[in-house]
């Protein structure tokens, strides 16, 4: 068997466990690819509204019911496809934790690699995957910058979706976490029909809301009625908070980070921010066509990840490349909110 045959790299990668990914987990149906044959997307924004059926007459004729309205956009998702070298010194030589003596022969530590490599390039794209829905969350919008490419997908989030606290803000003396969280719940129900559920915080915002004296008052002498917060760590920096009966959301405090253009280290949910969002909404990971000719020839175009591997002859080397057209398709964006509470 040729483990570097693009199915059985394939079918590894299939079967590799994922690292976590807590916004598209959470708020993008568990992160469940929608694949398309295509090299575009369409992506239908609906904006819902709570028409009533009209009364008439019963001698006269029906009234029309006109079907309800949506934006509809085409868009190529961004396309990434991270590689990497390999050369005859890398597997000559011992992988670093290897025993001295270790007898494995060059393809044992080829076929290593590679597990290893695939891993690594499927981690790159899961963390970009992670930060465009970050950014749809935070913004509405996800800017798409890199060589050859300039864009803006816009998912049209209502601006009062988008709050930033000026007085009141959490931990201060006028700040009322609960009251907000309340208040935004019925904003989200009111505009989209959707009934939020989750709140994911920044650190500073999970810290604000803790040291809130309001919210300690209300714990404090109502934890029946309001719910008890009992923090749990999660793998890969999530914190559960615990659930609040009042307004009925489940608390959850993200600590990741990316590495942006610059190479500074940036949080996925901005300082000070929060998002509150329903986890039964229409988002999806939609994944356009793999532009390849060895994907087109081998019928695998649509797929979340194609791996890929060939050799130059000089300099001697292997390639392995993993490519992906992923986009994070905020289809119901007035289900969420997006607040700088701190």
């Amino acid at each position: 068997m040729d483990i570097f045959d693009t199915r059985t790299m394939l079918e590894a990668v299939e079967q590799m466990p994922t690292a976590r990914r807590f916004l598209l987990n959470t708020f993008f149906n568990g992160g469940s690819p929608v694949t398309f044959s295509t090299k575009t997307v369409d992506i239908d924004i609906i904006k819902g509204k709570r028409k009533m059926a009209p009364f008439v007459n019963p001698r006269l004729p029906g009234s029309v019911s006109l079907r309800e309205g949506y934006t509809a956009s085409t868009y190529s998702p961004p396309y990434i496809q991270p590689k990497r070298e390999t050369t005859a010194e890398l597997v000559l030589k011992r992988s670093a934790g290897d025993n001295p003596f270790s007898s494995r022969t060059p393809l044992e530590r080829a076929g290593q690699l590679l597990g290893k490599d695939l891993r690594d390039l499927d981690d790159e794209i899961i963390r970009r995957e992670e930060w465009m829905c970050a950014q749809a969350l935070t913004t509405g919008k996800v800017r798409v910058v890199g060589e050859g490419v300039d864009d803006t997908i816009d998912f049209l989030m209502a601006p009062d979706h988008k709050i930033s606290l000026g007085s009141g803000q959490w931990g201060t003396e006028d700040g009322d976490p609960i009251a907000n969280l309340r208040s935004w719940k019925r904003k989200i129900a009111k505009d989209s029909g959707r009934t939020a559920n989750t709140v994911a915080m920044s650190g500073e915002a999970l810290d604000a809301f803790q040291s809130s004296s309001m919210v300690m008052k209300q714990l404090n002498t109502r934890r029946v009625d309001m719910g008890l917060i009992k923090p749990e760590e999660l793998p890969d920096g999530v914190t559960y908070l615990g659930y609040l009966n009042d307004p009925g959301v489940d608390l959850y405090g993200y600590d990741e980070w990316y590495l942006d253009d610059e190479d500074d280290e940036q949080p996925m949910i901005p300082a000070g921010g929060l998002i509150l969002g329903s986890t039964s909404t229409r988002n999806a990971m939609l994944y356009g066509a793999i532009q390849d000719l060895e994907a087109v020839e081998s019928g695998l175009v649509e797929a979340a990840r194609f791996p890929k591997s060939w050799v130059t002859q000089e300099p001697s080397a292997r390639w392995l490349k993993l490519q992906s057209a992923a986009l994070a398709g905020l289809l119901e964006p007035d289900a969420f909110i997006y607040a700088k509470v701190v």
